[in-house]
């Protein structure tokens, strides 16, 4: 799991929402911001319980991916703030699938170099 400075406060995730850029893929999409101020990247993980139905499948989906992210943090360029929102079609991918999308889609818009 990622330390609590890493993740977004509910303050700046309202934020993103009505004033972040939007980017989807298959298994996710996501709302992004760029800080002004310099500090460390951070990122939130919403699993509808529309699409999850029990509780430990909400857990077990953003802890997978909290450790991706926790993964490739350190290639992560400072000062965006991201929220993953997934899709039902996460359920059916594995690990690997996963993690590719997810370096994909940050590659995509210019968060990993």
């Amino acid at each position: 799991m990622l330390s609590k400075d890493k993740k977004i406060n509910t303050q700046l995730f309202k934020e993103i929402l009505e004033s972040g850029k939007m980017y989807s893929s298959d298994l996710f999409s996501l709302k992004y911001l760029r800080s002004s101020i310099e500090e460390n990247s951070r990122f939130a993980v919403v699993a509808p319980k529309k699409q999850f139905k029990k509780a430990f499948q909400r857990n077990f989906i953003k802890r997978k991916v909290f450790n991706i992210i926790k993964d490739v943090y350190e290639d992560i360029l400072p000062s965006f703030n991201i929220i993953f929102f997934l899709k039902k079609e996460v359920k059916d991918s594995n690990y690997e699938e996963l993690k590719k999308e997810i370096i994909t889609s940050l590659k995509q818009i210019k968060v990993i170099n």
